[in-house]
């Protein structure tokens, strides 16, 4: 039956593959068909009889044998009727017992032949055996090696030769540091040596032996070492930053040890072993060479500072090593970090929080800060401090201070503002800070600025919001309780039998489950399987790598754009409260006023309390009352000085308190605190400076300059205040208060010498044309110095700081809702820039150090005037009575003129001095466009106003005949 017969009706017929087609006829019309002309042979009769190679004389192309056995076994598919396959049946299981495709077992394939060119051209060439030893197997090797003759010169006839197995097991412990049956650790020596020297295997000589354990040797040294390192890190010298650094290495040999122990099974040749330690042993020298730089650190930082520069030096390479070393920096450092975080405020702080009472920790110091109180006495007030030597190379000095100064402002709120947001570390961590970590490609880079202008966004919300409603505080407190965890919490009192069965059962569950590893993917663990793979596989790198920005420029673009956020926050939030709260402003222009005699009546008033003979003593005499009237010290009207501590508060009482002006109604806002009005702010009040023996014995002379030098102000900055206000400063200010008391005594002395002359009850008889001449160029002197004194170098400088501070108070309101006030610049800077306006005061005054000899001959001066104010005074009262021309006063006098000449010289010479008085207080660094970054305080060359008030005409370039 055909197809198309079977076909019909059953839909489940199966064609018969084998059948002809519906086309063919049955041979008679063979002709028409496409190979209808093509006679083609049966394949029984056209098979070639197999015969064995030998039988024939062309062996070289000749067909191997096969063993298939007979063709006829094989069946050929010529006829397509069902019957005639079902006949054949028995035929086609016997033929698929000899399948020519199924090569049992038991007909192995011959060995082929070798040939070669003199072979194929020549069947009948007879091969000669290779005059090579190499190419003859390493059992011949062997033989000619051990033999007793050493034909090829290699010592190597007493040698025992091993098994391939046992040398390459003994080799692997070597390289894994561990000792074995051929190798053993000498502990004298620090390194591994071999138990048996004289040994090799088959096939390899022992000086290539040696060359070939070269590798393994310093392997095994070097995993010693690293193991010694790690075990010395967790007993002596434990840091946080060495723990990280002994859990890397510790990491490096655990998978360097079951890596190789199991790559090692696979590979049966030495060779093959060679070349899987190879990349170990490349990881572990750069690790020794680490271990060895950090050894003799003494600190994390410095340790980190060596990692930072070891792993520039290896940023070249272009494998997967430079990925582990950055992971081995990010671990390492993952401890310094953490903990500028926590001085940041941007995480909470773990265990104590530092305090100024405790030793310090990493960059951040307690040290004590001295100053003198007003009784004179040195007194130290613990603080912290920036310890630069703490601080890692990767880390700017900038940027380490900016980081020091924020902690320190942060520490300041929690002081003072303890409810502030910036204060409380729920508030802080609800706005998700982000944390302080290496970032080594660009995408990251881009992800942590965006992260912090969101963070900033979030935190400057939140202020805000607590700014505006307090109540906000202890809403969000009660709220962070609720949102905690209610899991398992022991709160069992009270409830009913069933809760706390259900309670206990639910503690019990989750206790029963596995331990939750979050961490069981170790990024340095497989970064250190991926680099011991193949070479093919160490080849790659991921084109983050090949484009990622140089190691140098990662610190700066991973770190400071988190540092500068929380810098603009801190800073700002404390720059508003010190001038909102704590009136900043106030306590400076008390120093202006009081410690540089910027207030006119304080300045009359002390110069009459302390020069003007017509006031009541203050001395007590025995026997004598006090007629209650206006006291004063009497300054060159007396001969006992100095004056007792009594005469002192009697004579100075009421001064300050009186002087002072104030525009704010301190009574109302701050009674019983630093700013009562019963008191002055800083309680300000005159004092007795601390001085030596030498400096008191110079202020015995009522006549001398010194005589004023152990009066002082005593002021003592508010605590909050004392960031800005600084010890050094007061220093300054002291060092300023004591020269302008000098100044204006020598005022008020030039200005008494006319009335010496010229009071009626004045016994100076005739007139003395050098004694006049005397008055008058000394009255000229000293107000000319007075002049430039007090307008050029104070009130010029001093209004520099005036707009400045306009400045800030114009930023913090104009906009209540600006937290950062436009800038990241804090306290550290209005200090540093205080302490510049202060320097350049003092350069204008002749009191920085390199002017000391000019400030010494301008002393000459003030001694000679005053030496002449006494004798004129001694001739007005008539204790020296001379008529015409007195010698002493023409000796004074010609003194006189000669130190005023040398002095205009030397003020003439340093005004034509190239680079005096150009230095800018930037120390050479670019103005960045910060608030404090201008160079409008640098110290400019003002000696010339002073040449131009003291003479025009060279007046004392002249002679002059007396």
């Amino acid at each position: 039956m055909d197809d198309d017969e079977r076909g019909l009706g059953d839909p489940f017929a199966i064609p018969d593959l084998w059948g002809l087609s519906k086309l063919h006829d049955g041979g008679a019309g063979l002709s028409g068909l496409l190979f209808s002309q093509l006679k083609l042979d049966d394949l029984d009769e056209t098979l070639p009889v197999l015969v064995p190679p030998s039988q024939r004389e062309d062996e070289f192309f000749s067909i191997p044998d096969l063993s298939f056995g007979p063709s006829e076994t094989i069946p050929t598919p010529t006829d397509s009727n069902d019957s005639h396959r079902e006949a054949d049946a028995p035929a086609e299981a016997d033929a698929q017992e000899n399948d020519i495709w199924l090569l049992a077992h038991e007909f192995p394939l011959d060995e082929p032949n070798y040939q070669s060119w003199d072979s194929f051209e020549n069947a009948k060439h007879d091969e000669r055996q290779t005059p090579y030893v190499t190419e003859t197997g390493p059992a011949t090797f062997d033989i000619v090696v051990a033999a007793d003759e050493d034909f090829l010169r290699l010592g190597n006839t007493d040698h025992i030769v091993l098994e391939n197995k046992i040398y390459a097991s003994s080799v692997l412990a070597l390289g894994l540091g561990r000792s074995s049956a051929l190798f053993a650790w000498d502990e004298i020596k620090r390194s591994f040596c071999p138990v048996h020297p004289e040994i090799r295997i088959s096939g390899y000589t022992g000086t290539s032996l040696d060359d070939f354990l070269r590798t393994f040797l310093e392997c095994g040294n070097i995993t010693r070492t690293l193991q010694a390192f790690v075990d010395d890190s967790y007993v002596r010298n434990v840091t946080p930053g060495r723990v990280a650094l002994a859990d890397s290495v510790s990491t490096l040999l655990a998978t360097i040890q079951s890596r190789l122990s199991a790559s090692t099974s696979m590979h049966k040749s030495i060779l093959q072993l060679q070349a899987l330690f190879l990349p170990a042993h490349s990881i572990l020298k750069c690790f020794q060479r680490i271990v060895n730089n950090v050894s003799t650190t003494r600190s994390d930082e410095s340790m980190l500072s060596t990692i930072f520069q070891e792993i520039q030096l290896l940023e070249h390479r272009t494998d997967s090593l430079r990925e582990i070393l950055l992971e081995i920096l990010s671990r390492v450092s993952r401890p310094w970090l953490e903990f500028s975080g926590e001085w940041l405020g941007l995480r909470r702080e773990a265990g104590l929080p530092l305090s100024k009472g405790g030793p310090g920790k990493s960059f951040v110091k307690v040290e004590n800060r001295e100053w003198i109180d007003e009784q004179g006495l040195e007194l130290n007030k613990p603080d912290f401090g920036l310890d630069i030597d703490k601080v890692p190379s990767f880390i700017a000095p900038e940027d380490a201070r900016t980081m020091f100064e924020v902690g320190r402002s942060l520490r300041f709120l929690k002081d003072h503002h303890s409810d502030h947001p910036l204060a409380r570390a729920d508030v802080v961590a609800s706005t998700d800070p982000p944390a302080l970590q290496w970032k080594f490609s660009w995408q990251d880079i881009v992800q942590v600025e965006s992260k912090a202008l969101e963070y900033e966004k979030a935190l400057t919300a939140a202020i805000r919001e607590f700014s505006t409603d307090s109540s906000l505080i202890t809403n969000t407190t009660s709220s962070a309780k609720v949102d905690q965890p209610e899991s398992f919490q022991l709160d069992l009192f009270g409830k009913p039998k069933e809760d706390m069965q259900a309670h206990v059962l639910a503690s019990i569950a989750a206790l029963n489950q596995p331990y939750n590893d979050n961490n069981s993917s170790d990024q340095l663990a497989n970064g250190l399987q991926s680099y011991l793979l193949s070479a093919e596989d160490k080849a790659r790198q991921n084109s983050d790598d090949i484009f990622a920005p140089p190691i140098s420029l990662v610190p700066l673009l991973s770190f400071n754009p988190i540092i500068s956020v929380q810098a603009r926050i801190v800073n700002g939030t404390c720059m508003r409260m010190f001038f909102k709260d704590h009136k900043l402003r106030e306590h400076l222009e008390l120093q202006r006023n009081f410690q540089l005699l910027g207030n006119g009546v304080f300045s009359s008033r002390l110069s009459h309390a302390l020069f003007d003979p017509e006031l009541e003593s203050a001395e007590r005499y025995r026997g004598v009352a006090r007629s209650g009237g206006i006291m004063g010290l009497r300054l060159g009207g007396r001969d006992t000085w100095p004056p007792a501590s009594s005469e002192l508060r009697l004579a100075l009482m009421g001064v300050l308190t009186e002087s002072y002006v104030t525009t704010n109604d301190l009574c109302r806002s701050y009674a019983g605190t630093y700013l009562d009005n019963t008191s002055l702010p800083g309680d300000l009040s005159f004092a007795v400076r601390d001085m030596s023996e030498e400096e008191i014995e110079a202020c015995m002379d009522p006549n001398s300059v010194e005589a004023l030098d152990f009066l002082r102000l005593s002021y003592k900055p508010p605590s909050p205040l004392d960031a800005v206000i600084t010890p050094i400063i007061l220093y300054k200010y002291d060092q300023l208060f004591k020269l302008l008391l000098r100044v204006i005594r020598m005022l008020y002395v030039v200005s008494a010498l006319f009335r010496d002359a010229t009071d009626r009850t004045s016994y100076w008889q005739g007139i003395d044309t050098t004694a006049q001449r005397f008055r008058i160029e000394a009255h000229h002197f000293i107000t000319s110095m007075c002049g430039y004194f007090f307008d050029t170098g104070i009130e010029t400088t001093w209004r520099v700081f005036q707009r400045k501070l306009d400045q800030i108070e114009e930023r913090i309101n104009s906009d209540d809702n600006n937290t950062t006030l436009g800038q990241n610049e804090g306290l550290d800077k209005l200090r540093d820039y205080h302490e510049r306006v202060l320097d350049r005061i003092m350069f204008a005054l002749f009191l920085r150090k390199r002017q000391q000899p000019v400030l010494n001959l301008l002393e000459e001066i003030f001694t000679l005037i005053l030496h002449f104010s006494k004798h004129s005074r001694e001739r007005a009262l008539g204790l020296k009575r001379k008529f015409g021309a007195d010698d002493e006063v023409k000796e004074m006098y010609l003194k006189f003129r000669k130190k005023v000449g040398v002095f205009i010289t030397v003020c003439r010479s340093l005004s034509e001095k190239k680079g005096y008085g150009e230095r800018n207080p930037m120390d050479g660094k670019v103005p960045g466009g910060g608030l404090f970054d201008g160079d409008d305080l640098a110290e400019e060359n003002t000696v010339s106003q002073l040449l131009a008030r003291l003479e025009m005409s060279n007046y004392y370039s002249r002679s002059v005949k007396v």
